[in-house]
């Protein structure tokens, strides 16, 4: 098997060996940024030819899963495979990767994985997922076959997470290759549901599964192994209509859109720079895997769930109109679900790879006819990160257009709210912080690969080994100069309590947010806590740049049980 990191380490000798491996590896070139009409490398494309693709969810199954699940649970089968699909009509068909329900026949329209829709609570539903490997047994090109899906920002056991290598002492083998399955199971139990701590606030709205293999996660991705898993219970029931729950936009008006950025040859073939592991930007922004489309819209109130899919673009998002005004919403959610009350009135979303944002926008003050755009205005020219700081990021007064909203219709009925109280819950206490233990997490680059305190990844080994049930804080340090880490952790949502020494942004602060993932801009020290709850075993936490998490920006963590 021949790895980046392994690359790397023996040197490309020649020309003609350099050659040789772009030939039989697809690396392609490394888009710097685009404009509307400024395409550096791929063919150019019209903005906003296309309609929005939107993902469907999957079909239920019987039980076939090779697990001890309960009898209320929820059975699915998906297939991994290489398909061709449209991502623009000005460019022939691309050959891509993706997740597909077994339910469903082979379509060239869609390139997001279905989109999961599950319960928690009182009513939750567990599930059980079985994913097919029938990826191509002659592949060439980036990429390997082999794949590990992870549930990103899912409270699951260790075997179910998506582990991204096999190693003898895990205790099971999460790697499947081609022709092979793995069957996952997920409880959507509350975290703290083994001890008294459970609580609704806990329970996260918008997380995304995506292939985690080692060494290869970003090329794996960037192939299209993606999809939207969305949670909701009592109080977010999904149904405007039900005076029971909060009463958020829901069904046609619940609106998840994933962002990432690509870059294609003129056959429509993706390319890939697979000696890039500074983080691979494309020139081209899709949405959904279209790109730059259009969506109509009533003029009523939207719930829009936004993911930042890219390998390492961050994205700085507006919503402008043609003249480059720009409009407030209300930003309503995080990764780790709903904040416990709106923040009102905000013009921008700061959005690191993985983080998922989620705003109310109404359209019934436009008239119909009227275009709308998102829009990203943050400057970044390579996978170092964006311009400026995390506090101070670098937006010009414009930016590419990543997707048109046409307004439509007259006035229509509206039951949606965008209530003043969501999922309320106090920081953590003065008490639980004092008998934290503290552990700190140096995140740094050496010898042309990323490193933690230090150090490669080692997934045969934890760095720390927390006791389950108590508490901890981890400070992560940016000790790599001007570059830009979003840090993941896997099993538990962060408590922000800190950031470089002072209270935290509202977007992420302790009491009003929880996160799965945490931007470390240039020189960041970021305080959070965490207590790893209910589930014992092997995890991992890593820079979600895909290309620093792939040349070893990870490590592992195992959580020990109570003595």
């Amino acid at each position: 098997m021949v790895t980046r990191r392994r690359l790397i380490q023996i040197g490309i000798s020649s020309i003609g060996t350099l050659t040789l491996f772009y030939t039989n590896y697809n690396f392609g070139a490394k888009g710097k940024g685009s404009s509307d009409d400024d395409n550096i490398a791929s063919p150019a494309t019209t903005p906003f030819k296309d309609a929005l693709p939107l993902p469907f969810p999957p079909l239920d199954v019987g039980n076939q899963h090779q697990l001890d699940v309960p009898a209320n649970a929820r059975h699915f089968e998906m297939i991994e495979e290489q398909a061709m699909v449209s991502m623009h009509s000005d460019l022939p068909e691309t050959s891509i990767w993706r997740y597909r329900d077994t339910n469903v026949e082979p379509s060239n329209a869609t390139a997001l994985g279905p989109i999961f829709m599950v319960k928690m609570g009182a009513d939750k539903q567990p599930i059980c997922v079985r994913f097919n490997n029938h990826l191509p047994i002659d592949h060439k090109g980036f990429g390997l076959t082999h794949t590990t899906v992870h549930f990103h920002g899912g409270h699951i056991e260790s075997r179910s997470d998506g582990f991204p290598e096999d190693i003898d002492n895990l205790g099971f083998h999460p790697i499947f290759e081609r022709g092979g399955f793995y069957d996952y199971r997920y409880d959507m139990e509350d975290p703290g549901y083994s001890t008294d701590e459970a609580h609704s606030f806990d329970r996260p709205s918008t997380l995304w599964y995506h292939d985690h293999f080692f060494d290869f996660t970003g090329p794996n991705v960037y192939r299209g192994l993606v999809g939207f898993f969305l949670i909701f219970d009592e109080l977010d029931t999904g149904d405007e209509n039900d005076t029971s729950g909060l009463q958020l936009p829901s069904g046609e008006f619940d609106l998840p859109l994933a962002f990432q950025d690509k870059q294609f040859a003129r056959d429509g073939s993706l390319l890939y720079n697979s000696f890039d592991h500074n983080g691979f930007l494309g020139d081209k922004f899709l949405v959904n895997g279209m790109i730059q489309p259009f969506h109509r819209v009533q003029r009523r109130k939207y719930r829009i769930r936004l993911l930042n899919g890219s390998n390492a673009r961050f994205y700085q998002l507006f919503i402008t109109d043609k003249d480059r005004n720009t409009y407030p919403f209300d930003i309503i959610a995080t990764d780790g679900g709903l904040f416990s009350s709106p923040i009102r009135g905000r013009e921008s979303i700061l959005l690191g790879s993985a983080e998922r944002r989620e705003i109310i926008f109404d359209f019934s003050q436009f008239e119909a006819g009227t275009v709308i755009f998102i829009e990203n205005r943050l400057r970044q020219e390579d996978g170092r990160g964006p311009k400026g700081d995390f506090l101070r990021p670098d937006t010009p007064n414009k930016g590419p257009r990543l997707l048109k909203f046409i307004v439509e219709g007259g006035d229509v009925e509206d039951n949606s709210l965008v209530p003043n109280s969501l999922r309320p819950f106090d920081p953590i206490s003065k008490a639980e912080l004092k008998r934290a233990k503290v552990s700190e997490f140096e995140f740094d680059k050496k010898q042309g690969a990323w490193t933690i305190n230090g150090k490669l990844a080692d997934l045969s080994r934890p760095m720390v080994s927390p006791v389950m049930n108590q508490p901890v804080i981890w400070r992560f340090i940016n000790k790599s100069g001007g570059w830009w880490h979003p840090i993941h952790v896997h099993l538990e949502f962060m408590r922000v309590i800190s950031r470089n020494g002072k209270r935290p942004p509202l977007e992420e602060r302790d009491g009003m947010a929880r996160k799965d993932t945490i931007i470390l801009g240039p020189n960041d020290e970021v305080e959070v806590f965490i207590k790893f709850r209910d589930y014992p075993g092997p995890w991992v936490f890593h820079c979600h740049n895909l290309e620093h998490e792939d040349m070893r920006m990870m490590a592992r963590f195992d959580v020990k049980p109570e003595e």
